[in-house]
């Protein structure tokens, strides 16, 4: 099996799909499936014919979206409107109007549409049932890997892991760090996470203003350094505006390294992350559950064994078989019905093989 997995160019660390669709890449290629990331740098919408050009040899080509490589350009809606192709809709409950509209040509001629979690899978289909029957979730996996071996665990420092842009968690995080000054806690605020060059000014400013804060900024690490950081923290703090989610890739990095994660709940929160999270709804309140945490390691283990049940469903070996699966019955259907990742037969569609272009 030949695929085509297309984002824009993503550097590592700077996008959370682009870094997840390399790791499925990697994924796949052990499960044995020749995957190639498509890396396009021009995704204006004429300049799909030439992209699709590229993908001809391609059993199957496979749209993640959104991604910052494709910024706000209509090329993926374009190209999936010329070739019918598997797309995977990382968030679209979230968008803004425009960019909830934006999603709606990629579903169009979809073979096949991967959710990253229930959530995410009912606000569209909810919207657009006819997409529920060849429709699934593939979970997120954590894109930074375990730190091998044990590390000595930091009990006097609180983590935020994430990428350093302009937006109200950060600000929060900052918010934390006063109040352990103002308290004259013992502690600091280690801030993990990639500054992206447009947002330099922006950091700049942060950085000046929390000089005198117990704060401190540990920018551009490689993967391993962070791993190496999550796995000497005791507690982080990620406090997503709209609450925890089974879509969140830095979450999963924490809980995966052995970290108690104090968050927020919200209307995208699963009963089951409940078991292994605490929750805060201010940063106030947040230090009150960082304390507790500190000072109880019984809890802490509870909620790391919660949360290593609960990470056992979304390993990338998992989701790398879950693809390979719906990619299996979409190349094993004729060319007039397909057969939905539950194994029925769906409403008539072309597969779009290899085959398909020499018949043309």
């Amino acid at each position: 099996m030949k695929l085509a997995l297309v984002i824009g160019r993503c550097p590592p660390g700077e996008c959370g799909v682009g870094d997840y669709t390399g790791c499925l890449r990697d994924a796949l290629l052990a499960r044995g499936i020749e995957a190639s990331l498509i890396v396009s740098d021009d995704w204006r919408a004429f300049s799909a014919w030439k992209v699709r050009e590229t993908l001809r040899s391609y059993d199957l080509v496979h749209i993640q979206y959104p991604t910052l490589g494709f910024g706000y350009k209509l090329g993926p809606q374009a190209l999936s409107l010329l070739q019918s192709c598997v797309v995977t809709i990382h968030e679209a409950s979230q968008r803004r109007i425009l960019r909830k509209l934006s999603v709606l040509p990629l579903l169009v001629r979809a073979k096949h549409v991967i959710f990253t979690s229930e959530f995410e899978k009912k606000y569209v289909t909810g919207r657009l049932p006819w997409i529920a029957a060849r429709s699934s979730v593939a979970p997120v996996p954590s894109n930074i890997r375990v730190f091998p071996g044990e590390r000595p665990r930091i009990a006097n420092e609180v983590v935020y892991f994430g990428l350093i842009l302009p937006r109200k968690e950060l600000e929060d995080v900052v918010e934390l760090s006063r109040l352990i000054q103002s308290e004259r806690l013992a502690w600091n605020v280690r801030v993990i996470g990639r500054l992206r060059p447009e947002h330099t000014e922006y950091f700049q400013k942060m950085k000046a203003e929390t000089a005198a804060l117990p704060i401190v900024w540990d920018l551009n690490g490689s993967e391993e350094q962070v791993a190496e950081r999550l796995a000497s923290s005791v507690v982080a703090y990620l406090p997503f505006p709209d609450g925890a989610s089974e879509r969140r890739g830095s979450l999963k990095a924490a809980l995966t390294n052995g970290v108690a994660v104090v968050t927020r709940a919200g209307a995208h929160t699963p009963e089951a992350m409940k078991t292994f999270l605490t929750f805060a709804g201010t940063p106030r309140e947040a230090i009150g559950a960082i304390r507790f945490l500190a000072q109880n390691p019984i809890e802490r283990a509870r909620l790391a064994r919660n949360a290593a049940d609960y990470l056992q469903q979304c390993t990338w070996e998992r989701v790398a078989e879950l693809h390979a699966a719906i990619y299996r019955r979409l190349l094993c259907a004729d060319h007039d019905t397909a057969i939905d990742v539950e194994g029925r037969r769906t409403r008539k569609l072309r597969i779009g093989t290899r085959s398909d272009h020499a018949n043309r």
